[in-house]
């Protein structure tokens, strides 16, 4: 048999492809079972991780959120109306020491130290200073006793807007004369 140059050129290439064949013994049916297997591992292990690790991680994020809910509470109780209360209130023994959204209006939380028979005026401004509400009430108030006081505003005005509030105090007759 002559070996031509074209047949030792194909014989080669046979040879060649035989060896690339040969090389990898794993099919790629195998190559994917073992891509998924550690796939599948790595899940289990990220999976188990939680699982041991996932109390802390719940206990921690429940703490920052009651964290979080405890500031917005103290946050919303620091932000609230600044309440300037003249001279008047202080001579008749009052002090207003907490403004409420109520219902139609606002409710202030008033102290007396003696009693307190009058007129409570309440004026409330925006951020800007600008007068936006304004309320007279009648007060009768016996020495050491704290209560709440509603104050009815226009329905125009928007609670959340009010930003300060300058209260003064008349008293009534049976004070006036003492």
């Amino acid at each position: 048999m002559n070996a031509t140059p074209e047949h030792l050129c194909i014989a080669a290439g046979v040879v060649t492809l035989a060896a690339l064949g040969g090389c990898d013994s794993k099919t790629a049916e195998e190559k994917g079972a073992a891509m998924a297997t550690e796939k599948i591992d790595m899940a289990k292990g990220v999976g188990d991780a939680l699982h041991a690790k996932g109390g802390q991680a719940t206990e921690a994020v429940t703490t920052g959120l009651g964290s979080v809910v405890n500031g917005f509470e103290k946050g919303v109780q620091k932000s609230g109306r600044k309440i300037v209360s003249d001279d008047t209130v202080a001579k008749a023994g009052l002090k207003i020491t907490r403004a409420l959204d109520a219902a139609g209006g606002l409710d202030l939380y008033v102290v007396a130290e003696a009693d307190a028979i009058g007129k409570m005026r309440v004026l409330a401004y925006d951020v800007l200073d600008n007068e936006i509400g304004r309320a007279t009430v009648a007060l009768v108030r016996s020495a050491d006793e704290g209560k709440y006081v509603r104050v009815p505003m226009d329905e125009q005005v928007v609670l959340s807007s009010i930003s300060r509030l300058a209260v003064s105090f008349k008293p009534g007759d049976a004070l006036a004369k003492k």
